[in-house]
């Protein structure tokens, strides 16, 4: 499996806990791009709606699934369509300090 679909299958352990939903089943995430030979992973995320209370939560939840991935080494997760993106953003790369 490559790591790319590895990261597939773990986002879909990720729960949009208000819809019961995985966030790849959801479409809440897309343009995956994975350089395996880095180990560098970028993702967008765009919550159901604008002003989702578990926007932030899911955010964090979709960086730290790509991160237990073996072969990832960075998780940047670009946080779209969502009322709270830059504060959102902020946090997740304070998350690599």
């Amino acid at each position: 499996m490559s790591l790319k679909e590895q990261v597939i299958e773990k986002l879909k352990t990720v729960y949009d806990p208000e819809l019961r939903e995985d966030v790849v089943k959801l479409k809440l995430v897309y343009d995956i791009d994975v350089d395996g030979e880095n180990g560098v992973v970028n993702i967008k995320f765009r919550p159901t709606v604008e002003n989702c209370p578990v926007g932030l939560q899911l955010a964090i939840a979709i960086k730290k699934a790509i991160l237990s991935v073996d072969g990832v080494n960075r998780a940047n997760v670009k946080v779209e369509n969502f009322i709270w993106a830059k504060e959102a953003e902020e946090f997740l790369k304070a998350l690599d300090d």
